[in-house]
This record gives structure tokens, sequence and C-alpha cells, in this order.
């Protein structure tokens, strides 16, 4: 049985490398990744799933049209993208995104915001889709030459330096810019920041694309994929591979695996301290991660319950990919600079 590990900013961002890694309470984690082998990888994290799972680019990743197909939409042959609503707010930095999860934005509320734009967006030949309050779709008769900016790399981050590009880019920055005029004034708006909410101002377009085509290959990239993260579910579901919420801690018997089995595991309890900036709580979540996943792994491919395990950490700069095999831990001789 092989396992790989998605585990989101397991290697800290370059920022606070070397302060959180060295304070970090993983003695068996850092004993195994200075063993294994490594490699590095510009990617961003949207580039690397749609690379292991098969998807091929477009102009941009095609999350789109997954993740509507997975909202019982029928993708057909339209080009899809994503509008995320956000909320911007102006800092000594620049014009910084909010994640999606802190505007507290109510069904209700969507779909009155949501109302507003359609209508403009109509003689567009733009439709908008809000089946869910903080994810949107625009569904366009036209394909845009456009390339966006994946949601996950711009949320905390100044937008100015990642709007969409592109022959078609002038367009949309106006469609974009008449979007926000109508946020501004709408009351629904002006409702929330009376009672301390933040404005819903903008939205956020990325993952465009028409439905990809399924792979050839003869099997799916994974047995099971276990994971609670929309797009990765997204992806999986296209490819063929099961689907299952992950469980609080690893244990070989997990989901009695055929012996030869590849599963694929997507791990997020890292994500909310490196967002909020707290270096503590992700040493403290990186420390209750080694308990419940990493030393379990570790020992069940010391018993050989495991041939392989992959550990992939990613953060907007890149990713890292981490092969540990049991024969590693006598190359004494390997020895992995884990932080710059």
């Amino acid at each position: 049985m092989r396992i790989t590990v998605f585990i989101p900013y397991l290697i800290p961002p370059r920022e606070i490398a070397a302060a959180g890694w060295n304070g970090a309470s993983t003695p068996r984690l850092k004993s195994a990744l200075a063993k294994a082998a490594c490699s590095h990888d510009t990617r961003d994290s949207l580039s690397l799933l749609c690379g292991l799972f098969g998807v091929e680019r477009q102009q941009d990743w095609p999350l789109a049209p997954l993740l509507a197909s997975g909202d019982n939409f029928n993708a057909g042959q339209s080009y899809w993208l994503c509008a995320t609503p956000m909320h911007l707010e102006t800092r000594r930095h620049g014009l910084t995104a909010s994640h999606e999860n802190g505007l507290q934005l109510s069904e209700a509320e969507s779909v009155t915001l949501a109302a507003t734009l359609g209508a403009h967006l109509q003689d567009e030949k733009i439709t908008l889709h809000t089946p869910w309050p903080t994810r949107w779709y625009l569904q366009c008769a036209n394909p845009p030459a456009m390339t966006t900016t994946p949601w996950d790399t711009v949320a905390g981050r100044d937008v100015r330096t990642h709007l969409p590009t592109g022959k078609d880019s002038a367009r949309w920055h106006r469609l974009l810019t008449e979007m926000q005029m109508l946020l501004h004034s709408h009351p629904v708006n002006a409702e929330r920041e009376a009672i301390g909410l933040p404005a819903v101002n903008s939205v956020w377009l990325w993952g465009g694309g028409v439905m990809p085509p399924v792979t050839n290959a003869p099997d799916a990239p994974f047995a099971t994929v276990f994971s609670g993260d929309t797009t990765l579910r997204a992806l999986a579901r296209h490819t063929g591979c099961l689907i299952a919420n992950p469980p609080r801690q690893f244990t070989p018997y997990t989901s009695k695996p055929a012996k030869n089995a590849r599963l694929f595991f997507s791990l997020e309890s890292l994500i909310p301290s490196i967002r909020h900036g707290d270096l503590a709580a992700w040493q403290a979540a990186m420390a209750a991660l080694e308990q419940s996943w990493i030393a379990p792994l570790l020992d069940a491919l010391n018993s050989q319950h495991l041939s392989e395990l992959t550990l992939i950490s990613s953060t907007p700069n890149g990713s890292r990919q981490f092969v540990i095999r049991k024969a590693d831990r006598w190359k004494w001789w390997r020895t992995n600079a884990i932080v710059d």
C-alpha cells in the first residue's frame, strides 16, 4: 500500500520558516524528512493537485467547471469561472482580500446580491449562479482569452498584482469595476456594515475553463481520496476516485485497502494558523499532527503495512515533496535542509 498525504504549510512560508520549523516539537517528522528523497516544485497548490489528478491546463487550471458539476450544474461545453465573493480591505501594503470564511454571508444575502449582479451581467451574455453563499460561478457564452490567479494564492494578500491578464482582460477589469460599484451601494452591504460585518465589495475570478476530458488512463490515480476540501473532491470525482472524509487519525486499517492500493489523504489543520499569522498555533497544530498522523504513518511504514509514504507540503510560493521508504532510516549520509 502506498499513501500520499497532502499537508498545506507542513513546511511554513519562507518569512517564518526557520523560527517555525526549529520551534516545532516534531522529532519523528524532522528525522524522516531529513533522510527522505526530496524534490522542490515552483507550482502553487492548485497546479500541483491538477497535475497529480491528470487535469491539464487550459488558459487557467479549469476548476470552475469541475466544481460546478459537483454542485449539480450541467457544465456542458460552456466556459465557467469561479467568482468568489470577498471583502477587499485597504491596508498599508495595498488591497487585501479577506478569506471567504470570514464573510459570514447568509444564503438570503447571497441571493439578493447575486440578483443585482446577475441582472447587470445578462447583457454581457454571462449567467451568475450561486449554489452556496460563498461559492459563485459565472457561465459565459464566449470563452475569454484571459488568465487568472487561484483564490488560495490571493486570499490574505494584495490583489493588485494578481488581476486577470490576457487579450480580454481589459473587458473583465471593466466588469469587475462595475460589479464593485453595484456592491458598494447595495442595501445588503449597508445592513451588514451597520451590525459590524464586512461588506461584500468584490468578487475574485479564477479557475476558468471548459469541462476537461476524463483521462484515458485505465485506473484512477488513487483508489480513495480522503478529503473534506471541495476542490480536491471535485478532482477526485472527475478522475473516478472513491471519496471519503479523512479520519481524525491514521490507522493502517482505516479503509482496509487492497495490498497495492494507492490512497490520498488531505489534511488542512495547519491552514488556519498560517492565515491568522499565529506561529505558536501552527507549532501546536504540528505537534498534534505528529501524534495523530505522522507517527502512526511512520510506524506503518516500519512494520511494512506501507511500502511508500509521500508527504507533500504546499505554500503559495511552491511545494516540497518527500518520498519516504523504510530503508531511508539507514541512509545516514542523506540530510535534507528542510528550511533555508
